[in-house]
């Protein structure tokens, strides 16, 4: 079973407009909510993909409520645990008629200790061996990385294997405790290794000191322009096809559940990237931050590229 955790989920308000402008009124268009954070992402994009999973994590308050109704809405075993008190954040998306993305995210509400001994504990009781763990997701409402390594150390102990999609100080510490599976973009490689990552050479290099840190495979997003990935003993190129681009929020997170999702039907590695390569272009194709049309991701398979290079 694949689980996901999202410990800061929210809900998204995407504002459409027809151009976006500093300083002065801007006029919107259209607008609609849907569900934010990294991992419940990624449980409904596994869900439109054929792949059941549990998706966990806290929710709070009224948003909270809206979070897990609309989850409740996909084949998604929803296990959140709810607090009353407080409120899940709200993320606001504005979107304009030229691809323009720009994403204005809330903090969250501290996570205190009493709640995050009552979610391990919640937590632990759903994980069991051979399960793949997703880790991901917004942490700044989290003191440290204390509660990120004690997650992973419930998996490891329990015989699962964990993907980490996280940044700074969240994807270093992760990345020593042997994950399956990171996705960082390239910034947060680069700032990994405190350098812009310019080459194909560089991206390479940073790379392989990410493998020789600890992950077993890495996948290096480059938005539009792919992404690079040491899956086993290979080293892959992956060019996006040319999409008209509605949304970019939820790209890499689309791109990240459709490699689980190959994973997880145990297609060759070339097929795995063809397909997490098309859910991303199709998902950017959508107004919404989550969700696809399946039936568009399976037709721009046939237009990714991946090249295998040296290693």
């Amino acid at each position: 079973m694949v689980i996901t955790v999202t410990i800061n989920p929210a809900m998204d308000i995407v504002m459409k407009l027809d151009n976006f402008r500093l300083n002065v009124t801007n006029r919107i268009r259209e607008k609609f909510m849907c569900v934010g954070g990294k991992g419940t992402h990624v449980s409904i994009n596994l869900s439109l993909l054929g792949v059941r999973n549990t998706a966990t994590g806290v929710v709070m308050g009224t948003t909270g409520e809206e979070i897990l109704r609309q989850l409740s809405g996909y084949d998604i075993d929803v296990k959140f645990l709810k607090l009353d008190e407080g409120n899940s954040r709200t993320n606001y998306v504005i979107t304009d008629s030229e691809g323009n993305c720009t994403l204005i995210s809330e903090k969250g509400q501290p996570m205190e200790d009493d709640v995050a001994e009552k979610f391990l504990a919640h937590y632990s009781d759903l994980v069991g061996c051979g399960d793949l763990v997703v880790i991901s997701g917004d942490a700044s409402n989290l003191k440290g990385t204390g509660l990120q390594d004690r997650l992973i150390g419930i998996a490891v102990s329990r015989g699962a294997r964990f993907c980490l999609d996280a940044s700074g100080i969240y994807l270093e510490n992760g990345i020593g405790k042997k994950p399956f599976l990171v996705k960082p973009n390239l910034d947060e490689l680069g700032s990994l290794f405190g350098s812009e990552l310019k080459t194909e050479d560089e991206i390479v290099a940073a790379m392989k000191k990410v493998r020789e840190n600890g992950a077993e495979n890495v996948v290096a997003s480059c938005g539009g322009e792919g992404s690079y990935a040491l899956i086993g003993d290979r080293l892959y190129r992956v060019v996006s096809p040319t999409v008209e681009v509605k949304n970019t929020v939820g790209c890499g997170d689309a791109l990240l559940s459709g490699i689980i999702a190959g994973f997880e039907m145990k297609l060759p590695a070339e097929e795995i990237l063809k397909k997490a390569t098309a859910v991303a272009a199709a998902t950017a194709m959508d107004e919404s931050t989550v969700g696809f049309d399946p039936l568009v991701a399976a037709k721009l398979e046939a237009e990714v590229t991946v090249i295998q290079l040296e290693l």
